[in-house]
C-alpha cells in the first residue's frame, strides 16, 4: 500500500519524513513534493491548478493500492488529484483523507491573499501560526519562500467555490479539536465531495496537529491504509 502524502500550503513534503517509523508494514510512505521547496527547491513554484495536477500525477503508480492525504492546502490538491486520476480512468485510491481542511464550497476567505504585499502576507503569515518565527524574520529565506506560499495562495484564491464534482473512493476529513479554521462542522461538509462511504476523525490539537499530535494522526492515517477504517 502506498500512502502519498501531500503538504499544507509553503511546506515541503519533508514535514512527512518522520511518519516512517510510525508506519506498519506494508505501507510506504511517498511524500509528494511540490516544485519550489524541499528536494524540488530548483523548481519554479507552480501557481495554476492544472499543471500542479499534471506534476502530480506523474508521481503516482494507481496501479498499486494506494491511498491519498493532504493537510489544509494540501487535502484540496489530494482531492483534485484523486479526480483528475479518476477521469484517466485510473483505479482510484482505497480512500482519499482531507486533513484541516474546510470542503470546497467554504472557500473563499484566501481569494486575496496572493495578491499581497510582501510585508502584508509576511504579517497574515505570522498571524495564521505554523510557519516558524525563525524563517518570518530571516528577509534572505523569506525572499525564498514568499514566491512558493504565494503560488499556493493564487491556487486556492482561483479556485472555485462552486460544487466541483466528487470522487468515488471513501473519503474521511479529519480536524482538530482546537481547530477554529476548519472546525467538525465544516470537515462534514466533505460528504458531499464523494459518492463512496463518508466519516470523519477528530485528532487533538489546533489548525498545526499535523506536527503536535503526529503520532495520533498517523495511527489514524495508518488505521485507514491496513484496516480500512472508512466508515
Amino acid at each position: 500500500m502506498n500512502l502519498y502524502c501531500i503538504p499544507y500550503a509553503g511546506c515541503s513534503a519533508r514535514v512527512y519524513d518522520a511518519w516512517r517509523q510510525y508506519l506498519p508494514d506494508g505501507v510506504t510512505l511517498v511524500p509528494l513534493e511540490l516544485p519550489g521547496r524541499g528536494s524540488r527547491c530548483v523548481d519554479e513554484p507552480v501557481d495554476e491548478l492544472a499543471p500542479l495536477l499534471a506534476d502530480l500525477r506523474r508521481q503516482v503508480d494507481p496501479d498499486t493500492p494506494y491511498v491519498l492525504f493532504g493537510h489544509s492546502y494540501g487535502a484540496l490538491i489530494a482531492f483534485e488529484l484523486a479526480k483528475r486520476l479518476r477521469a484517466d480512468g485510473a483505479p482510484e485510491p482505497v480512500a482519499l483523507l482531507v486533513s484541516a481542511s474546510r470542503a470546497p464550497r467554504l472557500l473563499g476567505a484566501d481569494a486575496d491573499t496572493h495578491l499581497l504585499t510582501d510585508a502584508e502576507l509576511t504579517a497574515r503569515l505570522a498571524a495564521l501560526g505554523g510557519t516558524p518565527a525563525e524563517l518570518l524574520e530571516n528577509e534572505e529565506l523569506m525572499e525564498i519562500y514568499l514566491p512558493v506560499i504565494r503560488a499556493d495562495y493564487r491556487i486556492l484564491g482561483e479556485y472555485g467555490t462552486g460544487t466541483p464534482g466528487t470522487v468515488g473512493c471513501p473519503v474521511v476529513a479529519l480536524h482538530g479539536s482546537a481547530d477554529e479554521e476548519a472546525d467538525r462542522a465544516a470537515a462534514e461538509v466533505w460528504a458531499e465531495y464523494t459518492e463512496g462511504p463518508f466519516r470523519t476523525a477528530e485528532i487533538q490539537g489546533d489548525h498545526f496537529f499535523l506536527h503536535s499530535a503526529e503520532r495520533e494522526l498517523v495511527a489514524a492515517v495508518a488505521a485507514v491504509c491496513t484496516k480500512g477504517e472508512t466508515r
